[in-house]
Protein backbone atom coordinates (compact mmCIF):
# COMPACT_ATOMS: atom_id res chain seq x y z
CA UNK A 1 0.00 0.00 0.00
CA UNK A 2 3.11 2.29 -0.51
CA UNK A 3 3.04 2.75 3.39
CA UNK A 4 0.57 6.01 2.83
CA UNK A 5 -0.70 5.96 6.94
CA UNK A 6 3.09 6.36 8.33
CA UNK A 7 4.16 9.20 5.27
CA UNK A 8 1.08 10.76 6.57
CA UNK A 9 2.38 10.23 10.11
CA UNK A 10 5.43 11.64 9.48
CA UNK A 11 4.11 14.55 7.92
CA UNK A 12 1.95 15.63 10.58
CA UNK A 13 4.31 15.30 12.89
CA UNK A 14 6.68 17.94 10.62
CA UNK A 15 3.56 20.37 9.82
CA UNK A 16 2.60 23.75 10.94
CA UNK A 17 -0.34 25.54 10.88
CA UNK A 18 -1.73 26.85 7.60
CA UNK A 19 -3.09 30.67 7.77
CA UNK A 20 -6.34 31.82 7.95
CA UNK A 21 -6.48 35.59 7.10
CA UNK A 22 -8.50 36.54 3.77
CA UNK A 23 -6.67 38.77 1.87
CA UNK A 24 -8.27 41.71 0.12
CA UNK A 25 -8.13 40.67 -3.36
CA UNK A 26 -11.00 39.92 -5.76
CA UNK A 27 -10.98 36.71 -7.56
CA UNK A 28 -13.46 38.37 -10.42
CA UNK A 29 -10.76 41.55 -10.39
CA UNK A 30 -10.35 42.84 -14.00
CA UNK A 31 -7.45 44.93 -13.32
CA UNK A 32 -5.57 41.89 -12.10
CA UNK A 33 -1.97 42.18 -14.02
CA UNK A 34 -1.54 38.64 -16.50
CA UNK A 35 1.84 36.77 -15.65
CA UNK A 36 5.08 38.09 -16.74
CA UNK A 37 5.40 37.51 -20.70
CA UNK A 38 3.48 36.75 -23.52
CA UNK A 39 1.41 32.91 -23.49
CA UNK A 40 0.62 32.25 -27.31
CA UNK A 41 -1.68 29.86 -29.10
CA UNK A 42 -5.00 28.77 -27.16
CA UNK A 43 -7.01 30.45 -24.47
CA UNK A 44 -4.54 30.01 -21.28
CA UNK A 45 -5.48 27.73 -18.49
CA UNK A 46 -3.84 26.96 -15.17
CA UNK A 47 -2.13 24.31 -13.07
CA UNK A 48 -1.88 23.72 -9.96
CA UNK A 49 0.85 21.36 -8.81
CA UNK A 50 1.88 20.06 -5.24
CA UNK A 51 4.04 17.25 -4.06
CA UNK A 52 2.70 15.06 -1.16
CA UNK A 53 5.80 15.82 1.05
CA UNK A 54 6.00 19.43 0.34
CA UNK A 55 4.14 22.34 2.00
CA UNK A 56 3.64 24.46 -0.97
CA UNK A 57 1.21 24.48 -4.37
CA UNK A 58 2.88 26.04 -7.15
CA UNK A 59 0.89 27.15 -10.26
CA UNK A 60 1.34 27.61 -14.08
CA UNK A 61 -0.12 29.85 -16.81
CA UNK A 62 -0.17 27.25 -19.91
CA UNK A 63 -1.68 26.87 -23.14
CA UNK A 64 -1.94 23.83 -25.76
CA UNK A 65 1.52 24.65 -27.85
CA UNK A 66 2.69 28.23 -25.74
CA UNK A 67 5.22 28.55 -23.38
CA UNK A 68 4.34 27.85 -19.71
CA UNK A 69 4.84 30.67 -17.51
CA UNK A 70 5.41 30.34 -13.28
CA UNK A 71 2.14 32.20 -11.32
CA UNK A 72 3.01 34.55 -8.74
CA UNK A 73 3.23 32.77 -5.20
CA UNK A 74 3.19 29.67 -3.73
CA UNK A 75 0.65 29.28 -0.99
CA UNK A 76 1.34 27.02 1.70
CA UNK A 77 -1.14 24.49 1.81
CA UNK A 78 -0.24 21.97 4.05
CA UNK A 79 2.13 18.79 3.75
CA UNK A 80 0.23 15.14 3.41
CA UNK A 81 -1.78 15.80 0.92
CA UNK A 82 -3.80 13.45 -1.37
CA UNK A 83 -6.72 15.68 -2.91
CA UNK A 84 -6.55 19.14 -4.90
CA UNK A 85 -9.32 19.98 -7.39
CA UNK A 86 -10.53 22.85 -8.80
CA UNK A 87 -14.16 24.24 -9.80
CA UNK A 88 -15.32 23.10 -13.44
CA UNK A 89 -15.30 26.72 -13.48
CA UNK A 90 -12.11 27.77 -12.74
CA UNK A 91 -12.85 30.08 -10.08
CA UNK A 92 -11.58 28.90 -7.25
CA UNK A 93 -9.35 25.60 -6.35
CA UNK A 94 -9.89 23.33 -2.65
CA UNK A 95 -6.88 21.76 -0.78
CA UNK A 96 -7.71 19.30 1.38
CA UNK A 97 -4.69 18.86 3.48
CA UNK A 98 -2.96 16.44 5.78
CA UNK A 99 -1.11 18.51 8.01
CA UNK A 100 -2.50 20.32 9.58
CA UNK A 101 -5.46 18.45 9.24
CA UNK A 102 -7.83 21.07 7.31
CA UNK A 103 -9.75 21.33 4.18
CA UNK A 104 -9.32 25.22 2.58
CA UNK A 105 -10.62 27.18 -0.24
CA UNK A 106 -8.90 29.21 -2.74
CA UNK A 107 -10.11 32.36 -5.20
CA UNK A 108 -8.12 31.72 -8.50
CA UNK A 109 -7.99 35.43 -10.01
CA UNK A 110 -8.01 36.23 -13.84
CA UNK A 111 -3.64 35.30 -13.62
CA UNK A 112 -4.19 32.39 -12.35
CA UNK A 113 -3.20 33.41 -8.43
CA UNK A 114 -4.63 31.88 -5.31
CA UNK A 115 -6.16 33.76 -2.96
CA UNK A 116 -6.99 32.18 0.66
CA UNK A 117 -10.78 32.27 1.30
CA UNK A 118 -11.12 29.76 4.06
CA UNK A 119 -9.35 27.11 6.01
CA UNK A 120 -11.63 24.70 8.64
CA UNK A 121 -10.01 22.00 10.26
CA UNK A 122 -10.48 18.56 9.69
CA UNK A 123 -11.04 15.65 12.32
CA UNK A 124 -9.28 12.69 9.96
CA UNK A 125 -7.35 12.73 6.69
CA UNK A 126 -8.84 14.01 3.53
CA UNK A 127 -8.61 11.54 0.43
CA UNK A 128 -10.83 11.90 -2.19
CA UNK A 129 -12.21 15.53 -2.95
CA UNK A 130 -14.75 16.25 -6.48
CA UNK A 131 -17.18 18.85 -7.46
CA UNK A 132 -20.33 18.16 -9.63
CA UNK A 133 -20.28 19.98 -13.15
CA UNK A 134 -22.04 22.89 -11.76
CA UNK A 135 -19.36 23.69 -9.30
CA UNK A 136 -21.63 23.88 -6.67
CA UNK A 137 -21.46 21.13 -4.84
CA UNK A 138 -18.36 18.98 -3.57
CA UNK A 139 -17.62 16.07 -1.62
CA UNK A 140 -14.95 15.09 0.37
CA UNK A 141 -13.45 11.49 1.40
CA UNK A 142 -11.57 10.89 5.35
CA UNK A 143 -9.84 8.36 6.60
CA UNK A 144 -7.19 5.71 5.91
CA UNK A 145 -9.83 3.18 7.32
CA UNK A 146 -13.41 3.76 8.52
CA UNK A 147 -14.27 5.97 5.69
CA UNK A 148 -16.86 8.55 5.83
CA UNK A 149 -18.25 11.25 2.97
CA UNK A 150 -18.78 14.66 3.61
CA UNK A 151 -21.11 16.74 1.36
CA UNK A 152 -20.61 20.55 1.33
CA UNK A 153 -22.04 23.44 -0.58
CA UNK A 154 -19.70 26.30 -2.04
CA UNK A 155 -20.62 29.55 -2.49
CA UNK A 156 -19.88 32.16 -4.87
CA UNK A 157 -17.35 34.16 -2.26
CA UNK A 158 -15.59 30.77 -2.08
CA UNK A 159 -16.72 29.85 1.16
CA UNK A 160 -18.17 26.23 1.90
CA UNK A 161 -20.95 24.98 4.35
CA UNK A 162 -21.48 21.29 5.05
CA UNK A 163 -25.08 19.48 3.80
CA UNK A 164 -25.90 17.39 6.48
CA UNK A 165 -23.97 14.99 8.87
CA UNK A 166 -21.14 12.68 7.01
CA UNK A 167 -21.91 9.38 5.63
CA UNK A 168 -20.06 6.61 7.00
CA UNK A 169 -19.01 3.88 3.58
CA UNK A 170 -20.64 1.26 6.25
CA UNK A 171 -17.03 -0.84 7.04
CA UNK A 172 -14.32 -0.36 8.73
CA UNK A 173 -11.65 -1.33 6.47
CA UNK A 174 -13.66 0.71 3.75
CA UNK A 175 -10.91 3.39 3.34
CA UNK A 176 -8.61 5.71 1.29
CA UNK A 177 -11.88 6.52 -0.57
CA UNK A 178 -11.41 7.99 -3.85
CA UNK A 179 -14.42 9.79 -5.92
CA UNK A 180 -15.82 10.27 -9.17
CA UNK A 181 -19.30 12.31 -9.78
CA UNK A 182 -21.47 11.49 -12.86
CA UNK A 183 -22.04 13.83 -15.59
CA UNK A 184 -25.61 14.15 -14.63
CA UNK A 185 -24.49 15.03 -11.36
CA UNK A 186 -27.16 11.91 -9.90
CA UNK A 187 -24.54 9.43 -9.09
CA UNK A 188 -21.08 9.18 -6.76
CA UNK A 189 -18.95 6.36 -7.39
CA UNK A 190 -16.14 5.57 -4.54
CA UNK A 191 -13.13 3.75 -4.94
CA UNK A 192 -12.55 2.05 -1.39
CA UNK A 193 -9.25 0.61 -1.46
CA UNK A 194 -8.64 -2.33 1.20
CA UNK A 195 -11.74 -3.78 -0.01
CA UNK A 196 -11.25 -3.69 -3.91
CA UNK A 197 -14.68 -2.44 -4.57
CA UNK A 198 -16.53 0.10 -6.46
CA UNK A 199 -19.12 1.83 -4.58
CA UNK A 200 -22.79 3.98 -5.54
CA UNK A 201 -24.80 6.49 -3.98
CA UNK A 202 -27.35 8.68 -5.22
CA UNK A 203 -26.96 12.07 -5.10
CA UNK A 204 -30.17 13.76 -3.80
CA UNK A 205 -31.79 16.97 -5.44
CA UNK A 206 -30.18 19.43 -2.48
CA UNK A 207 -26.67 17.76 -2.89
CA UNK A 208 -27.03 15.16 0.35
CA UNK A 209 -25.85 11.55 -0.36
CA UNK A 210 -28.82 8.64 -0.53
CA UNK A 211 -28.36 5.17 0.78
CA UNK A 212 -25.67 2.77 -0.39
CA UNK A 213 -26.91 1.35 -3.99
CA UNK A 214 -23.97 -1.04 -4.73
CA UNK A 215 -21.04 -2.31 -4.15
CA UNK A 216 -19.09 -4.16 -6.65
CA UNK A 217 -15.51 -5.93 -7.45
CA UNK A 218 -12.80 -4.34 -9.66
CA UNK A 219 -11.37 -7.46 -10.05
CA UNK A 220 -7.57 -6.21 -8.62
CA UNK A 221 -5.89 -4.48 -5.28
CA UNK A 222 -6.20 -1.59 -4.63
CA UNK A 223 -8.85 0.49 -6.54
CA UNK A 224 -7.89 3.93 -6.69
CA UNK A 225 -9.09 7.59 -8.52
CA UNK A 226 -11.73 6.41 -10.80
CA UNK A 227 -12.63 8.39 -14.13
CA UNK A 228 -16.02 8.65 -15.70
CA UNK A 229 -16.61 9.13 -19.77
CA UNK A 230 -17.97 12.60 -20.88
CA UNK A 231 -21.06 11.10 -21.91
CA UNK A 232 -21.68 9.32 -18.54
CA UNK A 233 -22.07 5.90 -19.95
CA UNK A 234 -18.33 4.20 -18.74
CA UNK A 235 -16.09 4.37 -15.76
CA UNK A 236 -12.98 3.34 -15.55
CA UNK A 237 -10.31 3.01 -12.24
CA UNK A 238 -6.87 1.61 -11.61
CA UNK A 239 -6.18 -1.27 -9.61
CA UNK A 240 -3.36 0.60 -7.78
CA UNK A 241 -1.16 -2.70 -6.55
CA UNK A 242 -2.46 -5.43 -9.47
CA UNK A 243 -1.34 -2.89 -11.53
CA UNK A 244 -4.28 -3.06 -14.20
CA UNK A 245 -7.41 -0.77 -14.84
CA UNK A 246 -10.74 -2.24 -14.62
CA UNK A 247 -14.10 -0.80 -16.56
CA UNK A 248 -17.39 -0.85 -16.38
CA UNK A 249 -20.57 0.57 -17.58
CA UNK A 250 -23.27 2.53 -16.09
CA UNK A 251 -26.91 2.01 -16.87
CA UNK A 252 -29.24 4.85 -17.26
CA UNK A 253 -29.99 4.88 -13.35
CA UNK A 254 -26.56 4.62 -12.65
CA UNK A 255 -26.48 0.90 -11.74
CA UNK A 256 -22.58 -0.45 -12.59
CA UNK A 257 -22.32 -3.36 -14.44
CA UNK A 258 -18.94 -5.14 -15.89
CA UNK A 259 -17.95 -4.76 -19.37
CA UNK A 260 -16.97 -8.35 -19.25
CA UNK A 261 -13.49 -7.37 -19.94
CA UNK A 262 -10.52 -8.53 -17.78
CA UNK A 263 -9.23 -5.25 -16.19
CA UNK A 264 -6.19 -4.32 -18.64
CA UNK A 265 -2.35 -4.29 -17.68
CA UNK A 266 -0.85 -0.65 -16.49
CA UNK A 267 2.55 -0.04 -15.50
CA UNK A 268 3.55 -0.31 -12.20
CA UNK A 269 1.48 1.59 -9.68
CA UNK A 270 -1.24 3.00 -11.51
CA UNK A 271 -2.42 6.49 -10.41
CA UNK A 272 -4.81 9.37 -11.41
CA UNK A 273 -6.03 9.04 -15.07
CA UNK A 274 -8.12 11.44 -17.29
CA UNK A 275 -10.39 10.71 -20.24
CA UNK A 276 -10.54 13.03 -22.78
CA UNK A 277 -12.97 15.05 -23.81
CA UNK A 278 -14.31 13.51 -26.45
CA UNK A 279 -14.82 10.19 -24.49
CA UNK A 280 -12.40 8.04 -26.93
CA UNK A 281 -9.42 7.71 -25.15
CA UNK A 282 -8.15 6.54 -21.30
CA UNK A 283 -4.87 7.99 -20.14
CA UNK A 284 -3.30 5.97 -17.08
CA UNK A 285 0.33 6.96 -15.55
CA UNK A 286 2.00 4.76 -13.64
CA UNK A 287 3.60 5.93 -10.49
CA UNK A 288 6.66 3.23 -10.69
CA UNK A 289 7.20 3.23 -14.68
CA UNK A 290 8.77 5.94 -16.55
CA UNK A 291 5.18 6.18 -19.11
CA UNK A 292 1.83 6.26 -19.38
CA UNK A 293 -0.33 4.01 -20.36
CA UNK A 294 -2.26 5.05 -23.09
CA UNK A 295 -6.05 2.87 -24.10
CA UNK A 296 -8.72 3.70 -26.74
CA UNK A 297 -12.15 3.27 -25.58
CA UNK A 298 -14.61 1.47 -27.93
CA UNK A 299 -18.32 1.53 -27.70
CA UNK A 300 -19.29 -0.84 -25.36
CA UNK A 301 -17.06 -0.03 -22.74
CA UNK A 302 -14.15 -2.05 -23.18
CA UNK A 303 -10.12 -0.61 -23.65
CA UNK A 304 -8.07 -1.25 -26.29
CA UNK A 305 -4.38 -0.80 -25.52
CA UNK A 306 -2.63 1.73 -27.50
CA UNK A 307 0.85 2.21 -27.21
CA UNK A 308 2.71 3.32 -24.27
CA UNK A 309 3.86 7.19 -24.07
CA UNK A 310 7.49 7.46 -22.34
CA UNK A 311 7.85 10.15 -19.73
CA UNK A 312 11.98 9.86 -19.56
CA UNK A 313 14.99 8.40 -21.47
CA UNK A 314 16.75 6.66 -18.61
CA UNK A 315 14.57 3.93 -16.25
CA UNK A 316 14.68 6.23 -12.54
CA UNK A 317 12.27 9.64 -14.18
CA UNK A 318 10.35 11.08 -14.02
CA UNK A 319 7.67 8.68 -13.54
CA UNK A 320 4.17 9.92 -13.90
CA UNK A 321 1.98 10.03 -10.84
CA UNK A 322 -0.79 12.09 -11.89
CA UNK A 323 -2.16 13.22 -15.47
CA UNK A 324 -4.50 15.98 -16.65
CA UNK A 325 -5.75 17.08 -19.85
CA UNK A 326 -6.05 20.57 -21.23
CA UNK A 327 -9.72 22.18 -21.51
CA UNK A 328 -9.20 21.45 -25.39
CA UNK A 329 -8.53 17.73 -24.68
CA UNK A 330 -5.35 18.29 -27.27
CA UNK A 331 -2.87 18.22 -24.63
CA UNK A 332 -1.75 16.33 -21.56
CA UNK A 333 -0.20 17.50 -18.64
CA UNK A 334 2.16 14.76 -16.56
CA UNK A 335 3.55 15.54 -12.99
CA UNK A 336 5.73 12.87 -11.23
CA UNK A 337 8.81 12.24 -9.08
CA UNK A 338 12.07 11.92 -11.16
CA UNK A 339 14.36 10.05 -8.81
CA UNK A 340 17.39 11.63 -11.15
CA UNK A 341 17.28 14.51 -9.41
CA UNK A 342 16.35 13.72 -5.79
CA UNK A 343 12.58 12.51 -6.16
CA UNK A 344 11.14 16.14 -7.07
CA UNK A 345 8.24 16.70 -8.90
CA UNK A 346 8.62 17.42 -12.48
CA UNK A 347 6.01 18.95 -15.36
CA UNK A 348 5.68 17.76 -18.24
CA UNK A 349 3.40 18.25 -21.44
CA UNK A 350 2.42 15.76 -23.87
CA UNK A 351 0.46 16.36 -27.24
CA UNK A 352 -2.66 13.99 -28.13
CA UNK A 353 -2.36 13.08 -31.91
CA UNK A 354 -5.29 12.20 -33.71
CA UNK A 355 -5.15 7.87 -33.34
CA UNK A 356 -5.24 8.70 -28.98
CA UNK A 357 -1.58 8.34 -28.92
CA UNK A 358 0.78 10.77 -27.53
CA UNK A 359 3.41 12.48 -28.37
CA UNK A 360 5.90 14.03 -25.84
CA UNK A 361 6.87 17.49 -26.18
CA UNK A 362 10.83 17.64 -24.89
CA UNK A 363 10.58 21.50 -24.70
CA UNK A 364 8.94 21.12 -21.22
CA UNK A 365 10.12 19.80 -18.23
CA UNK A 366 9.78 21.64 -15.22
CA UNK A 367 11.27 20.75 -12.02
CA UNK A 368 8.45 22.26 -9.63
CA UNK A 369 10.61 22.18 -6.91
CA UNK A 370 7.54 20.38 -5.12
CA UNK A 371 8.85 16.27 -3.98
CA UNK A 372 7.18 12.96 -3.47
CA UNK A 373 4.09 11.96 -6.46
CA UNK A 374 1.72 10.61 -4.28
CA UNK A 375 -2.13 11.60 -4.77
CA UNK A 376 -4.14 14.26 -6.96
CA UNK A 377 -0.80 16.20 -7.02
CA UNK A 378 -1.51 17.87 -10.66
CA UNK A 379 -4.58 20.29 -11.17
CA UNK A 380 -5.90 21.77 -14.21
CA UNK A 381 -8.80 24.75 -13.87
CA UNK A 382 -9.72 26.63 -17.08
CA UNK A 383 -8.92 30.45 -17.49
CA UNK A 384 -12.22 32.56 -17.74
Amino acid sequence: MKLRVTLVTAALAAAALVGTVLPAHSPNAAADPPPAGNVVGTKPYNLYAHGFLSPQTVGYRATDHGPVRPIAGTPATGIGTWPKTATPDGRFLLVGAGAPLALQSYAIDRAGRLHLRQSVPLSDIPVGLEFTPDSKVFYLTQGAVNSRIQAYRLGSDGRFSKIGPAKSLGKFTDGLSTLAIAPNAKSLYVGTYHLGQLLRYDILPNGSLGPLRQRISTGGAGPIFPVITPNGRHIYIPNETANTVASFNILGNGTLVHTGQAPMPTGLFPHVPAITPDGRHLYVPNLMSTYISAFAINANGTLRALANAPSADGPIGPMPESVSLSPSGKALWSLGQNMANGGFCVLQRFWVMPNGTLKRDRSVEINTGTMNSDGKIITMAPGY
